[in-house]
């Protein structure tokens, strides 16, 4: 069963629910129950130092250079494309961006959305003809969504399918696709905007590092727990 949306934002490191919810901790500790006190400023504190430290560009680029390499779009020319299929998930102006230009090279048959009605708007908005993209919001996990992929697609790699989802999503895509046999061509999109990587701004706290550390924790501890289940194999 999924887990609803609002509760990963609430479990999530750097997301803005989780702060919410260890601000209202934090707080309901210090008014409620004042014997508390001294425990709950520790707390906010380190709720605090937490976000500051994962708002470094370095810590952001640190956390998802951690996660397994893929090597995107394989050794084929994106040209011999014949079918797109894009991931909703984090990101999604970097998966809109990375689609319209495979679409560009390619001029596939199909772009295939799994995903919701803003990314089918985004696409048709950035120059992908309505006529040329399926919708299916049924898939709401990446399990579910490389579930679909190897129902409608055969093993024997026939065709050439390509998958957009972004840097940070497409290790576990690469490892669900390796275990169920799939034989897809991994696009790893860009993150909306990317961290510094170079300069004294990596060492200033910036939102935008902030969401690729919370990106990159989320994916570092699904990827852990997909290979707990068996779904893939352990990195």
């Amino acid at each position: 069963m999924p887990i609803p949306t609002f509760l990963k934002q609430a479990v999530i490191p750097g997301s803005v629910g989780f702060l919410i919810v260890s601000a209202a901790v934090g707080l309901a500790l210090r008014f409620l129950w004042p014997r508390n006190r001294r425990f709950a400023h520790a707390w906010l504190t380190t709720i605090a130092f937490v976000y500051l430290i994962m708002s470094l560009p370095w810590v952001a680029n640190t956390l998802s250079d951690r996660l397994p390499r893929i090597q995107s779009a394989g050794s084929r020319p994106l040209g011999a494309a014949e079918t797109i299929v894009v991931f909703d998930g984090d990101n999604r102006v970097g998966r809109v961006r990375e689609t319209h230009r495979v679409y560009a090279a390619a001029r596939p048959k199909v772009v295939h959305v799994l995903g919701a009605p803003w990314l089918v708007h985004a696409l048709e908005k950035a120059g992908i003809p309505a006529n040329a993209i399926a919708q299916d919001s049924v898939p709401s996990t990446t399990r579910e969504q490389m579930v679909w992929v190897a129902q409608r697609f055969p093993r024997d790699g026939a065709g050439y399918v390509a998958v957009i989802a972004s840097r940070l999503q497409m290790p576990r895509v690469a490892a669900l696709a390796r275990a169920a046999g799939v034989p897809l061509v991994p696009v790893a999109s860009p993150v909306d905007d990317e961290p510094p990587t170079a300069g004294i701004r990596l060492f200033l706290p910036t939102y935008i590092a902030l969401r690729v550390s919370r990106d990159a924790l989320y994916e570092h501890a699904a990827l852990a727990y997909y290979a707990w289940r068996g779904w893939i194999r352990p990195a």
